[in-house]
């Protein structure tokens, strides 16, 4: 987030000639890789619009509402945590009400995301601290912050990593970050917009900037459902994807995967192998199958 606007107001310093003549060279290798790296995610957001549609960001009703799903959806699925959420709040009318009840009651409520009795204990202190700071049990001031500020007042908390800041400054706000969850990474690093071995903070401070205003809802989402739909940890489906072009990973998979065999030779291949394991166990003898291919059971008389 910090240094968005770096490209332009460097470039804009040294025409002006308030920059140092000494660093304009340094400046310059620098700007160019920047605006390379911005074009290259707009090529790939512009892909992910053609594979799957645009998306568009809707403005919730509290953002102390999508903090506290991003909380339970730590280290479960999103369908737990939102039903987690959505059994806490039929029994909890307010934010006060679950403050002030007991801990096993909220927790009884989110059970179905694991872990819950820290996550009640971490979400009832959260509720506390928060009413301490600002007097009620709101957050909409982050609306109108920095978004370096915002997000290092979440990360101040107990609990609030990088990506659960991320995604409530993002979906609750519209500010623009962009949340770094271990799909959306795996994405990233193949078609090498971050390190190989970038982490999620590191990844959120490499890209947020790279995303023109607007736009970080859309990459997001787009990169979350691609990186479920095509492009998966094992066996990814690279012959059909349009970012096969931006995609190091995915171009060499192509270019070193087996040619495809004919079915007769798929199905033979098959046969042998299924006999070798039977063989190997001592269910059948490897001259225990005809060249017709049936399998006769060990001891039988022919």
């Amino acid at each position: 987030m910090i240094g968005s606007n770096f490209p332009r107001a460097a470039a804009d310093a040294v025409r002006s000639g308030a920059a140092d003549p000494n660093i304009t060279l340094l400046l310059f290798p620098l700007m160019r890789r920047l605006m390379v790296k911005r074009a290259k995610v707009r090529r790939v957001l512009r892909r992910l619009e053609q594979m799957y549609g645009t998306r568009t960001w809707t403005r919730p009703a509290c953002g102390l509402d999508v903090l506290v799903e991003a909380l339970l959806a730590q280290n479960t699925n999103m369908a737990n945590a939102t039903s987690g959420y959505r059994q806490l709040r039929r029994r909890f009318r307010s934010w006060n009400a679950v403050m002030a009840a007991p801990v096993e009651d909220v927790q009884r409520q989110i059970a179905i995301c694991g872990l819950a009795r820290m996550r009640a204990r971490r979400l009832q202190d959260l509720l506390r601290i928060i009413r301490a700071q600002r007097g009620k049990l709101d957050i909409e001031f982050l609306r109108d912050e920095a978004p370096r500020a915002a997000y290092d007042w979440l990360t101040s908390f107990y609990g609030i990593g990088p990506k659960t800041a991320a995604f409530t400054l993002l979906f609750a706000f519209a500010l623009p970050v962009l949340p770094v969850d271990n799909g959306v990474l795996r994405v990233l690093r193949r078609t090498r917009l971050v390190r190989a071995k970038a982490r999620d903070a590191e990844a959120e401070h490499t890209m947020s900037p790279l995303i023109a205003p607007g736009r970080h809802y859309a990459m997001h989402v787009l990169l979350f459902t691609h990186a479920k739909q095509r492009c998966r940890p094992k066996n990814p489906k690279c012959d059909e994807c349009r970012l096969l072009e931006l995609c190091p990973h995915g171009k060499r998979r192509v270019r070193h995967a087996a040619p495809e065999q004919p079915e007769e030779v798929t199905t033979l291949r098959r046969r042998a192998a299924r006999l070798a394991t039977f063989a190997s166990a001592g269910i059948l003898r490897s001259s225990d199958a005809d060249g017709a291919g049936v399998l006769r059971p060990r001891g039988r008389a022919r």
